[in-house]
């Protein structure tokens, strides 16, 4: 399924902005001092999440095509 990255939020979930599946979820990460932030997906850009363990998500050229949220 081909979703459109949302931003990334300051609690560190970033969602699609069609559907609202989660495609980055760095919640409860410890980064240590002086790294740089933690960063998701461009917003807007395609992410193909292929299910499964793990779950694989990569940038797509292809179309969305998730449902939109009720």
């Amino acid at each position: 399924m081909i979703h459109i990255a949302g931003e990334l939020g300051k609690d560190g979930v970033q969602r699609c902005r069609r559907c609202g599946l989660i495609l980055t979820d760095y919640r409860n990460s410890m980064v240590p001092e002086g790294s740089p932030p933690l960063g998701g997906f461009a917003e807007g850009i395609h992410v193909e999440v292929i299910a499964g363990y793990p779950k694989i998500t990569q940038v797509s050229d292809d179309p969305a095509t998730c449902g939109r949220m009720p």
